[in-house]
């Protein structure tokens, strides 16, 4: 066999192809499946393949070693179907475009340097907004991660934590966690109001809000933690509702974190006791759960930040250090109208 024949072999066989994921669906059979597992990214590997000729000379000259996530929180998709991912550990934003298999990873340096990535948004512009829970603002990147402004509202931040832009709108919401509020804010930072009437469980009231979403509607549907519920305010800031509460049948809160809403008015919530996430109607009626603790594919282990885009589900799976992905079947969930 000459050189030519053992560089074409090597090559081949480094070129596998990567895992197709398992065949994973809710409700399980023989219901008709609602949602599907779509696999899962731990790092660069799972989202870029090196080519064959980087493959086979890593035979010779040692290969580079793939990045991977190690503390990820929170997730976002910007307009383009970008995933983005806070990693608390490196502070750090993760890009990832699986349509054009590209992985990055954004820092920044100096005075601006991301110290405790928390929420992360996007606005209609691409634009990258990231809350610090250890500088008390909010930072906001270009599309390719260059530093363009700080937030602080006025330096009344607290502990900033989930954030959500409302990009018709043209609004950011920032989930002010030991204030109890949600700061809404301009995209330039300026206040326009305060969501959230006081410390406590009535009306109107939060308890240690975590994460906050922002419908078709322009309602803002602010994860209160420790009231363990979902409560809701009409565009105006105005109280509307509230549901959920603590227990541990179908329906109800342990640990909720991750939310957001999708354009039919769904609800999604992970929740970081119960290892799955829960979708609701937008009157808050339970529609379907999915997931359970371990390790494996569909499987969580304190999930935390959650986001949706065009049927898509990307849940962070924090314990695990990981995402995984799922799809929403494009016919509805049991219990909507057909």
């Amino acid at each position: 066999m000459n050189r030519a024949s053992v560089v074409l072999l090597c090559v081949c066989a480094c070129s596998a192809a990567r895992p197709r994921p398992p065949s994973l669906s809710w409700p399980p059979a023989p219901q008709r499946a609602r949602v599907l597992y779509r696999g899962e990214v731990r790092g660069e590997s799972d989202v870029s393949d090196p080519s064959a000729w980087q493959r086979f000379t890593s035979l010779f000259v040692g290969a580079s070693v793939p990045d991977v996530l190690q503390s990820p929180f929170a997730a976002a998709f910007d307009t383009s179907g970008r995933l983005l991912v806070t990693d608390r550990a490196r502070g750090a934003v993760v890009v990832i475009d699986r349509e054009r298999g590209e992985y990055r990873v954004l820092t920044l340096e100096g005075e601006h340097a991301l110290l405790l990535p928390m929420g992360v948004a996007s606005d209609g512009e691409g634009r990258i907004y990231v809350a610090d829970g250890r500088r008390n603002v909010v930072q906001v990147l270009s599309p390719d991660g260059a530093w363009l402004a700080r937030i602080d509202a006025g330096g009344t931040l607290q502990r900033p934590t989930g954030v959500s832009i409302d990009r018709a709108r043209k609004l950011l919401y920032v989930v002010d966690t030991p204030a109890h509020v949600v700061r809404v804010l301009k995209l330039d930072g300026t206040p326009v109001r305060v969501l959230g009437s006081g410390h406590g469980s009535g009306p109107g009231e939060l308890n240690f809000p975590t994460f906050v979403a922002v419908d078709a509607a322009g309602r803002a549907i602010v994860n209160d933690t420790m009231n363990f519920r979902i409560a809701i305010f009409g565009p105006d800031g105005t109280f509307a509702s509230t549901f959920g509460h603590a227990g541990n049948g179908s329906g109800d809160l342990d640990r909720p974190k991750g939310i957001a809403a999708d354009a039919a008015g769904r609800i999604y919530l992970a929740d970081t006791m119960f290892d799955n996430f829960q979708i609701f109607d937008e009157e808050g009626r339970l529609l379907l759960f999915v997931g359970e603790h371990g390790r494996g594919p569909g499987q969580f282990w304190m999930p935390a930040g959650l986001a949706v885009h065009n049927g898509e589900v990307a849940v962070v799976d924090t314990g695990n250090a990981r995402v995984l992905l799922f799809e929403v079947a494009p016919d509805g969930l049991p219990g909507e109208a057909p």
